[in-house]
């Protein structure tokens, strides 16, 4: 139950009620995304079973997350769709590196040093916002690399 509410993210304290009856819900979130609409009911059901409510809510919300956004939830996506958005990642990394590290750092630094030398102007602080942009970018990519390499990791150990 503790190692499915860690890869949950679920905080321990609100683990509270039947242990196995938690163990199948959190498995049911788990699966929820993959699973056809009667069994999407089921699972619902499962948690509206729970008798603490704050769990209820916790693992309504991760039920929802995995749907809205597959990525909030990395635990519910499968092996290929994470090898896939690694690949992405890893394919964006390697241009970044092509160019010189993270690109948007060296265009952050020059664009700075021109506001500072020569003042602000349209091109100047457009480029700035560019510039800012794909550093984010950047940091971004990196920690949704990092995010499904330790998911894959972890089922690694798991299997």
């Amino acid at each position: 139950m503790r190692k499915l509410a860690e890869i949950l993210a679920v905080p321990t304290h609100k683990l509270v009620g039947d242990e196995d009856q938690i163990v199948m819900t959190m498995s049911g979130v788990i699966l929820y995304r993959h699973l056809n609409r009667l069994d999407k009911i089921s699972v619902m059901g499962m948690i509206q079973d729970l008798s603490y409510p704050q769990l209820r809510n916790e693992l309504r919300v991760k039920c929802l997350d995995s749907l809205v956004n597959p990525q909030w939830a990395e635990w519910s996506l499968t092996n290929e769709e994470l090898k896939e958005a690694l690949d992405f990642h890893n394919q964006l990394n390697r241009w970044s590196s092509l160019l010189g590290g993270n690109p948007g750092v060296y265009g952050v630094a020059g664009s700075v040093w021109i506001i500072i030398k020569q003042g602000a102007s349209t091109k100047n602080v457009t480029v700035l916002v560019a510039s800012v942009i794909l550093f984010g970018v950047h940091e971004f990519s990196y920690s949704e690399l990092q995010k499904y390499s330790n998911e894959l990791e972890r089922r690694k150990v798991l299997n």
